[in-house]
């Protein structure tokens, strides 16, 4: 959870039991410390603030989509007005939620955080297989060609001309994934293909997949497969 006050994180995490939902709750006190943990940790779930000093919640949930990171995100704020509210929805946020925190919205969102995350790993192996819109069919050639590169929100809503919300909002209402899950679908199965057809070297495999830390590289194979990418390597080979 990322908020300036660290009582305020304190009260969310005694508001709900979350060992019942197999989290482990962790506190950052701004956006800056937030992206160090999210490089080093892949969270599948974030919570933040909207005010917040240095860089408010919206350009942090912006950081988060333009480089990939694939989070449920709830908005956790004192400012419930229309404005915000609408920016959240725009953002593609799982939900957004007023201060005082109600117990049982919370875990309703949570709730929904974690079928997204269970729904969206089953929705992305089906994404080519179906008739979708030109801007999505152009996105998912767009990444198959240039996975290799370094890909963000800018470069494909540009190539597909459109702005960047009204695509990722299309792109989720047509496939039930976002454009980010398979971006990572793509790169982690051509990873796959190459450990086990080639003996190029983990970090040569990195790169060649769009990834420029092999470290950060291999905790997300891990967290698609379940393996390291030796593990993979030496179980698949076996």
């Amino acid at each position: 959870m990322i908020d300036d006050e660290q009582t305020s994180f304190e009260i969310v995490k005694a508001t709900i039991d979350w060992k019942s939902f197999e989290i482990v709750p962790e506190y950052a006190e701004s956006a800056a410390v937030a992206m160090e943990k999210i490089k080093q940790e892949i969270p599948d779930i974030v919570l933040t603030d909207i005010m917040m000093p240095g860089m408010d919640g919206f350009e942090f949930i912006e950081w988060i989509k333009t480089n990939s990171y694939n989070c449920e995100i709830i908005i956790l704020t004192a400012y419930g007005t229309f404005e915000y509210a609408r920016k959240a929805l725009d953002f593609g946020v799982t939900g957004y939620l007023l201060k005082p925190i109600n117990e049982a919205e919370l875990k309703e969102l949570i709730n929904k955080a974690i079928y997204n995350i269970s729904h969206n790993s089953k929705q992305t192996d089906h994404v080519s297989s179906v008739n979708y819109s030109l801007p999505v069919r152009l996105a998912c050639e767009y990444i198959k060609k240039n996975f290799q590169e370094n890909i963000n929100l800018n470069k494909i809503s540009n190539y597909v001309s459109l702005s960047k919300n009204y695509f990722c909002n299309i792109f989720k209402k047509e496939t039930g994934i976002t454009i980010w899950d398979y971006l990572i679908r793509i790169r982690m199965e051509e990873a796959k293909k190459m450990l086990l057809e080639t003996e190029q070297k983990t970090y040569d495999i990195s790169e060649k997949t769009g990834y420029d830390d092999p470290s950060y590289f291999g905790r997300l194979f891990k967290k698609y497969t379940g393996f390291t990418p030796t593990e993979y390597r030496e179980n698949k080979k076996k």
